[in-house]
This record gives structure tokens, C-alpha cells and sequence, in this order.
């Protein structure tokens, strides 16, 4: 039991330090992306002064840094058929959201 609730907190730590380490820039956008309700990308776009045709591509960027970390790629093997989402995961169907919204 105890196993258990060291690898869920991990997995949640994980995530969060990876987060820490983009560049402000980054996090803010992925902070954006991920609001509840979904930000527009056309307010995301006025907010941090790029492109709506830059927002995805960036988006992409950082989660691909995130993956790169050495704790999520070390827990990545254990998601393997874990119903809890990813940070990837939980991005992509909202920032799509966002994206219809504008």
C-alpha cells in the first residue's frame, strides 16, 4: 500500500517539477490551455503576444520538453494502461476546446 502511494505521489510531483523548469512564457500558455472554463486561442494570443498559429505548435514544444524530463520519462512506463491522464493527455481535448471557442 504504501508502494502505491509513493508512485501516485511521484506521478503527481512529477509533472508539477517538469512544469517548474519551461520558461515562463511556456507556462503561462500551458496554464492558458488548461483553464476551466477554456481560454480562447484568439485572448491566449492578445495575453501573451503571439500568434494563434504559434499557440499549438508551442504547446507541442513544451509537453515534448516535459516528456524529456528524466521523472516523466521514468514513470512513463508505469502509465502504460493507467486510466489517470497525463498531462498530454488532459491538454490536447482542452486546448482543442479553447481552439473552437474563438
Amino acid at each position: 500500500m504504501a508502494e502505491q502511494e509513493l508512485l501516485l505521489a511521484e506521478r503527481h510531483a512529477a509533472p508539477r517539477e517538469a512544469f517548474t523548469r519551461l520558461p515562463a512564457p511556456w507556462q503561462q500558455l500551458i496554464t492558458m490551455l488548461i483553464a476551466d472554463p477554456p481560454v480562447p486561442y484568439t485572448e491566449i494570443s492578445a495575453r501573451l503576444g503571439i500568434p494563434v498559429g504559434s499557440i499549438g505548435p508551442t504547446r507541442r514544444r513544451a509537453l515534448d520538453k516535459i516528456r524529456r524530463r528524466p521523472a516523466i520519462s521514468a514513470l512513463a512506463g508505469a502509465e502504460q494502461g493507467s486510466p489517470e491522464p497525463t498531462m498530454a493527455r488532459m491538454i490536447t481535448p482542452i486546448s482543442r476546446a479553447a481552439q473552437r471557442s474563438h
